[in-house]
């Protein structure tokens, strides 16, 4: 983890952090970042996607509520930060059949479920911090996901709404807005990709360790008086 080399590999030793959507993508940068720095990973991913007999997993459908409360319900102890990650991205006309399902799955995932999550887990995560991956669409439209477009921006109003209502317990809540990342997600259409980086001053992709080096930033001490805030990884998209 090259990328990480500013951040001491016992930033968060002993520490137990909690990170959704971990089995690929950003959320496995994530959780690789955190395990550098010492912590002790509650990794949350679909069912399908958890490695078999590998201890400090939890399968979840996070569309699904009581499956939900049964994963929060194996979480036991302190929680030094929950990262909510797991996130659904596909581009349909608002008008294609089908699109309700759709509607009602993408903000269950991407929204609702990092709701439920951190409801559940306030108890154990005094003293601690929420992080939750939105996106440069909470700000701005992306081309034919109208679904993922709200439900971004609706985890961006709750992450404010968090910090307001959970610092009197001493646990801070902030967002990552990435841009376009190299994984399986941001490689979706060849041409929307073109004029994403023609528009993006850095003129790249992030790297998935890139997102997951400012959420290492917000979970720490280092960012003691910081709650509320969006911190963005989009090499300079939402500047021009």
């Amino acid at each position: 983890m090259t990328h990480l080399s500013g951040f001491s590999n016992d930033l968060f030793q002993g520490k137990q952090i909690v990170i959704t959507g971990a089995a690929g993508g950003i959320g496995c940068a994530i959780a690789a970042a955190f395990a550098a720095c010492g912590a002790d990973l509650i990794r949350i991913d679909r069912p399908e996607a958890v490695p078999k007999n590998e201890r400090g997993w939890i399968g979840c459908d996070l569309a699904d509520r009581t499956s939900l409360t049964a994963a929060a319900a194996c979480i036991s102890g302190p929680v030094a930060a929950l990262v909510n990650c797991a996130g659904v991205f596909r581009r349909m006309p608002l008008t294609e059949v089908g699109a309700e399902a759709e509607w009602d799955r993408t903000l269950a995932i991407n929204l609702s479920a990092p709701f439920l999550l951190t409801r559940a887990l306030v108890p154990q995560l005094a003293g601690g911090a929420v992080v939750n991956i939105t996106s440069v669409r909470a700000e701005t439209s992306a081309e034919r996901a109208s679904a993922y477009t709200v439900s971004k921006g609706g985890l961006a109003a709750l992450t404010l709404a968090l910090a307001d209502e959970l610092a009197p317990l001493g646990i801070r809540a902030n967002a990552v807005a990435p841009g376009d990342v190299d994984t399986a997600m941001g490689h979706t259409d060849p041409d929307i990709t073109a004029k994403l980086f023609a528009r993006t001053p850095l003129k790249r992709m992030a790297r998935p360790e890139e997102v997951a080096a400012a959420c290492i930033f917000l979970a720490s001490p280092l960012a003691s008086h910081t709650t509320g805030a969006t911190l963005r990884v989009d090499g300079g998209f939402l500047a021009v």
